[in-house]
């Protein structure tokens, strides 16, 4: 397993997601439950636009390289810019599924088939 593949590894991206979308959570209360505190919501702001980009550029590399499904990349550059949330989601999904896989793999048995 190369560098890239370790840090691009779902895991990773998936606990990074969960991050932001914490992160933007605090940044709608901010915005719009606590009056927009500054500088609060600027470093909330921030963060968020900043994890945005760097979230959807390592999913696009990540579905590149093959350690992610190309539909959780667009999950997360497409429908990230509505909110972390339904990438967090479709990452989080896809850790439990893979996690299930392993799991009866090592038990012997193939993994059921979603078709």
């Amino acid at each position: 397993m190369t560098t890239l593949s370790r840090l691009l590894a779902l895991r990773t991206l998936a606990t990074v997601s969960v991050v932001h979308s914490v992160l933007f959570t605090g940044l709608m209360l901010c915005a719009f439950v606590l009056g927009k505190p500054e500088p609060a919501t600027f470093a909330f702001g921030f963060t968020h636009g900043v994890l945005y980009l760097v979230m959807a550029v390592a999913c696009g590399v990540a579905a590149r390289i093959g350690t992610v499904p190309g539909t959780t990349a667009l999950v997360v550059i497409v429908l990230g810019a509505l909110g972390p949330y339904f990438g967090t989601f479709d990452l989080l999904r896809e850790v439990r599924q893979r996690g299930d896989d392993r799991t009866a793999q090592d038990a012997g048995h193939e993994p059921a088939s979603l078709d």
